[in-house]
């Protein structure tokens, strides 16, 4: 993935607590594997080997499958191979020499724009945004999501069939979107959520229409002489799947595995109540993309597309890679905010604000335990960080702990070859951005902390000056106790921060 995810990596392994609870620095030695030589678990090795080939075998034949289904081996063909002229690509490498067919991205040239970088995921319906996007993804998969009502019904009149879809699909209030950047398989509970989101969200709009007993009758029948039509709502979501390639790992397809089997759950259980809940809209789940593992691998163990667009209106996807944009800032514009005039600082990027920020998450969650020291494994399963909703005008960053800490100042220490090695999951395809990304991240990290960053929601008997407390790492942290970082947007993909 475009940004390690430690808890993932046979890496980790060489990090060790000291005893105060702190991470000391990695084992720095010359072999790509971390293990640990102990003679009675020789039989116990081998057979974990075993069951690893086995599975990775299974995966294999898995991602075969997939690309031998002719409507999804025809949408990867037409996704991955499509290509214009006026796109263009910041890749120079020869690693990475395929994105010679992805859009590039900017601030300017895509209309309203919302990024979605690894570990999360955002909302959005045609009047919040024109594209959602992910980039940067290698063994990382993003996840498409377009939904929009329609009718399922039985006619023997096909004009009047067509004039009945072409009345349910008016409307860009019609539609929702989601992208979601996954590097895990575990995420299934976070994919329920975002397929559960969509079914309430057109279920209520089913539900205000229908305010009127005269009108949800003309919804579920329909009686036109001898033509019979029953007309019931049915939510359809659209599924797009991109991402990961033949690594050596197999961490491409157990990504794969994770998220297919969490779709096909998710698929199960909405048919089982249906079949209890007939009066419920129905969902249908279309799988019309699946671009991953060996299907997104150029032939030389390389991933040929990195980023996905998700068009917010049409639901049409493209390869893309989002440009980097210098970001423009002020301190001195004053903005209309909340009904008050508020001096702000302004940012202008397709990559959204903060980059920075949202980025050191990743580390944070794998330095710190983020105060869920005393929670239970439920509350301690990862989760994608929602950064935008639906009817919500807000871009949002939820509170995170996070310190200096040695561990970035230990890998900020290293040359480029060698912290390239340690922080990506997939060190031979990365961009020649990464490190570069990387540093700046640490550095973010080891100069400012979470208490300079998010502002502490206001408790019963504690006075304004505890705003100004200098905090160190030994202070209680508490997520619910801070307030989410907000931003509104300013223009075409300008964002301010909003108090």
């Amino acid at each position: 993935c475009r940004k390690h995810c430690p808890s993932r990596s046979r890496r980790s392994q060489s990090l060790k607590k000291q005893p105060g609870g702190d991470l000391c620095a990695p084992t720095l030695d010359s072999s790509s594997t971390m293990t640990v030589d102990d003679p009675d678990n020789h039989d116990a090795a081998w057979h974990q080997r075993s069951r690893t080939t086995r599975q990775l075998q299974h995966l294999f034949e898995l991602d075969l499958y997939l690309s031998s289904v002719p409507q999804l081996a025809a949408s990867t063909r037409q996704l991955l191979q499509s290509s214009s002229s006026s796109t263009n690509s910041t890749a120079n490498n020869h690693h990475h020499n395929n994105s010679n067919n992805h859009k590039v991205i900017t601030s300017s040239n895509s209309g309203r724009v919302i990024n979605v970088l690894q570990g999360e995921m955002a909302h959005c319906t045609p009047s919040q945004a024109d594209v959602l996007v992910s980039d940067d993804a290698t063994t990382c998969h993003i996840l498409g999501l377009w939904s929009h009502l329609g009718l399922d019904y039985s006619s023997r009149s096909a004009q009047h069939r067509d004039q009945m879809q072409q009345q349910q699909n008016g409307g860009d209030g019609n539609k929702l979107a989601t992208v979601a950047h996954i590097d895990s398989p575990d995420y299934e509970d976070c994919i329920r959520d975002a397929v559960d989101l969509h079914y309430r969200y057109h279920s209520s709009q089913l539900s205000s229409s229908s305010s009127s007993s005269s009108k949800q009758q003309q919804h579920q029948t329909r009686l036109n002489g001898d033509d019979s039509t029953i007309i019931l709502p049915v939510i359809k979501l659209s599924i797009h799947l991109m991402g990961g390639y033949n690594d050596n790992d197999g961490t491409s397809h157990e990504i794969t595995q994770g998220v297919l089997r969490a779709l096909s759950n998710i698929s199960d259980g909405y048919i089982n109540r249906q079949q209890h809940h007939h009066h419920q809209p129905r969902l249908q789940m279309i799988l019309q993309t699946c671009a991953v593992s060996s299907s997104n691998d150029n032939g030389s163990g390389c991933p040929i597309g990195r980023g996905l667009a998700l068009d917010v209106s049409s639901g049409k996807v493209y390869l893309t890679e989002v440009g980097e944009d210098v970001e423009s800032s002020s301190s001195s514009s004053s903005l209309l905010l909340d009904n008050s005039t508020t001096v702000v600082t302004t940012s202008t990027s397709a990559k959204g604000p903060d980059c920075l920020l949202r980025q050191a998450r990743l580390w944070a969650s794998f330095i710190f335990n983020n105060g869920d020291n005393d929670s239970n494994d439920d509350d301690n399963k990862r989760r994608l960080q929602i950064i935008h909703h639906p009817n919500d005008e807000y871009l949002y960053i939820s509170p995170f702990y996070f310190a200096s800490h040695p561990f970035p100042h230990r890998m900020l220490a290293l040359n480029d070859a060698l912290l390239l090695q340690y922080t990506s999951s997939s060190p031979e395809v990365e961009k020649d951005n990464f490190v570069r990304c990387v540093r700046e991240t640490f550095r973010y990290m080891n100069g400012t902390s979470c208490f300079h960053v998010f502002k502490k929601k206001k408790m019963m008997n504690e006075d304004d000056d505890d705003d100004e407390k200098d905090y160190g790492l030994d202070d209680w942290w508490d997520d619910e106790d801070y307030s989410p970082r907000r931003y509104r947007r300013v223009g075409l993909n300008g964002w301010a921060a909003v108090a």
